[in-house]
C-alpha cells in the first residue's frame, strides 16, 4: 500500500469509492434515504474537489487502485476518512490516520477533531479518539446521528 497526496485526476475514483462504501458499509447504520442523500449517484463534484484541493488530502493505493482517502484542515479537523468497501479492516484507514496525525503535528496542531458516523465511531475509539458529544446533524433535509470526537496529539 502506498499513501500519497491527492491529485485532481483521483477525484472520479474517490467519489466512486465514497458512493460504494456508504451504500454498502454505512447502510448497516443508516437508512436507504440517508445514504442516498449522503452519497448520491450524481455527487457534487465541485464541492468535493474543493475539499480535496483546499485541505490536506491523502489517498491510499494498492496496485494503482485507490482504496482509501481522507482530508484534514490545517486546523486539525478531519473532514473525511473512507476505506473502499472491499478493503475494510486491512489497516488502510489506520495508515491514513497516522499520516494525518503526523501532518497535524508538523503544523503544530495539538488536537484532531472529527464528526464520526455511527459506523466509524468504533474505528476512531480504537485510535484513542474520545466522544465529545452525540449529534443530530441535518443535511439536505435528513437528520443524521454522528459523534463529535477528538484526539490529543500530545
Amino acid at each position: 500500500m502506498r499513501i500519497r497526496r491527492y491529485a485532481p485526476q483521483d477525484l472520479e475514483q474517490m467519489l466512486q469509492l465514497l458512493y460504494d462504501t456508504v451504500h454498502n458499509i454505512n447502510i448497516k447504520d443508516y437508512s436507504p434515504e440517508q445514504v442516498d442523500v449522503w452519497a448520491p449517484k450524481e455527487p457534487e463534484v465541485e464541492k468535493w474537489s474543493g475539499f480535496f484541493e483546499n485541505n490536506i488530502c491523502y489517498v491510499a493505493e494498492i496496485d494503482d487502485k485507490i482504496v482509501g482517502f481522507g482530508d484534514l484542515t490545517e486546523k486539525g479537523y478531519l473532514n473525511t476518512l473512507y476505506t473502499h468497501k472491499d478493503f475494510q479492516r486491512k489497516g488502510i484507514g489506520s495508515a491514513l490516520l497516522k499520516a494525518f496525525e503526523s501532518e497535524a503535528r508538523n503544523l503544530g496542531v495539538s488536537e484532531i477533531t472529527t464528526e464520526a458516523s455511527i459506523t466509524a465511531r468504533p474505528f476512531f475509539e480504537k485510535h484513542d479518539f474520545v466522544c465529545v458529544k452525540k449529534q443530530n446533524k441535518e443535511y439536505k433535509g435528513m437528520v443524521f446521528i454522528n459523534f463529535l470526537m477528538k484526539k490529543s496529539l500530545r
